[in-house]
């Protein structure tokens, strides 16, 4: 019990991290264009990322990545970014959020479908339960509608394809070494989006400190949840991933001024609920995967 409520509390403290960075990212947003935020967004964790592969004396290039897994693996970080961070921006913090909590429900249909995973009717009944709750965060015809919604859920598609794409991945490749190639594809994703979101701007002191903040409260929250994974009860510490979605809504809140109305809150609560009772009757932990957004 000592164990898992040590793993509970660094899995909390990861998710704290990452609502952290999301916030960040949607403030610096009032003043430099999507396409640099994600180039300092990737640039930071290649640096953490590269430095970390050094420590552990293992190599940023291995034969193991010169597979087409590998880089559609690559690109669906990609575009994966350019879409949450878009939806972010353009849409709510509170609304991208919730819509990225199905993420593993996402997974576990590509399992089924692309693994050949087995997936039992009370789990399909989940995902189905899981997917109405997005249904109701998104209001597709109502007053409340966003359009920068459909981005989330077109980046969730995208997340789940690399989190399947990475179950195949060979042993051989290293975390920090995916990871830092994971960043590689947001700061290559900033690159390739700036003529669609406009010039880059001079930096100022101000905007260095955020990105610090961004980088130290992500990389915080990496190494979190590495230490969260690996000891204790998957089935009691996975679930806590969810308290991701508590930080974003009070953030949008008290920083943003949003105002979910119930269906936000309703829909998300579906979504947490199905997605926390997949991941209990999972028989295997899903493999430790950080990416922009765990």
């Amino acid at each position: 019990m000592s164990e898992n409520l040590r793993c509970i509390l660094f899995m909390t403290a990861a998710m704290a991290g990452f609502a952290i960075e999301d916030a960040v990212i949607k403030h610096l947003s009032d003043s430099l264009p999507i396409s640099q935020i994600l180039v300092g967004v990737g640039a930071c964790g290649v640096l953490v990322f590269a430095v970390t592969a050094r420590l552990q004396g293992v190599s940023v290039w291995l034969p193991a990545m010169q597979t087409w897994g590998f880089w559609i693996r690559t690109f669906s970080e990609l575009a994966a970014a350019v879409l949450f961070v878009s939806a972010m921006v353009y849409g709510s913090l509170s609304t991208a959020s919730a819509i990225l909590q199905a993420t593993p429900l996402a997974v576990a249909c590509g399992a089924a479908l692309y693994l050949k995973q087995r997936i039992s009717i009370r789990q399909w009944s989940l995902i189905g339960f899981g997917f109405v709750g997005v249904l109701m965060v998104i209001q597709p015809g109502g007053d409340e509608f966003q359009p920068a919604a459909i981005l989330a859920v077109i980046g969730v598609l995208f997340l789940a394809l690399r989190d399947v794409i990475t179950r195949s991945l060979s042993a051989a490749l290293p975390t920090a070494t995916i990871s830092m190639w994971a960043f590689s594809a947001v700061l290559g994703a900033g690159v390739l989006s700036a003529p669609v979101f406009g010039p880059f701007v001079s930096l100022d002191w101000t905007h260095l400190a955020w990105f610090a903040v961004s980088a130290g409260a992500g990389c915080a929250g990496y190494f979190s949840v590495v230490i969260a994974t690996r000891s204790g009860d998957v089935a009691v510490v996975a679930p806590f991933r969810y308290s991701r979605l508590l930080f974003a809504l009070a953030l949008s809140v008290l920083l943003f001024n949003e105002a979910p109305n119930q269906w936000v809150y309703l829909g998300a609560g579906f979504i947490v609920v199905s997605g926390a009772l997949t991941l209990i009757t999972q028989r295997k932990p899903r493999p430790l995967d950080p990416g922009l957004a765990v």
